[in-house]
Parts: C-alpha cells; structure tokens; sequence
C-alpha cells in the first residue's frame, strides 16, 4: 500500500452558480492504500466525448466507510460505487470507484 487517499464525508448541501443543491464534503480520514486503475472507456453523453475511469482500491478495513462517500487520490475526486468487506473478516476493504466530473458540481 503506497498510495495515501483521504475519505471524504458528506456534510450536507450547498448552492452553486446556477442555484442548484450540491452535495458538500469534508475530509474524514486519511489512510495508505493500493490504488489501481481498471477499466478507461469513452461514451458519447449529450454530444460530448467523455473519458471515464474506474479504480481498484485495497486498504486496510476501517469501520463507518460507505458509498456515499468520496475519494480524493492526488488531484482526482473518486465517487465510490461499492464497499466490499474481504471475507467479512474486517481485515481489508476493496472498493470500486469512479473518476467524479467536477465540471459545475462545486459551491
């Protein structure tokens, strides 16, 4: 595990430039980890070429981490799309996430 990544944790909602609500994040715990890349696809979306990644990420097992939280692993925003307890032995977690589209999404 030679990655650092930082949970972040949802706090509640904000508005943007447009007056939408926007979920907001604070940092929750900061942790080593193995971080690898898994798939890389493009789709069309709205007439627009679109680049999306989804990671692997293996760390150590720390309680409360859920789906609805972020990753941030250096200047990239992960949004997690599931948790998986290894073996259910709380010894490691595998967690599937997806590079997050920031493009209009912050306060």
């Amino acid at each position: 595990m030679r990655h650092r990544i930082t949970f972040l944790k949802p706090t509640g909602v904000c508005k943007n430039g447009m007056n939408e609500n926007v979920p907001e994040y604070t940092e929750y715990k900061t942790v080593w980890a193995y971080v690898a890349p898994k798939t890389g696809r493009e789709y069309e979306e709205a007439q627009k070429l679109r680049a999306e990644t989804t990671y692997n990420i293996l760390t150590r097992y720390f309680p409360n981490i859920t789906a609805d939280m972020k990753i941030k692993f250096r200047d990239k925003e992960l949004k997690i799309e599931s948790v998986l307890n290894i073996e259910e032995r709380n010894e490691q977690l595998q967690i599937v996430a997806s590079e997050v589209d920031k493009y209009g999404k912050e306060c």
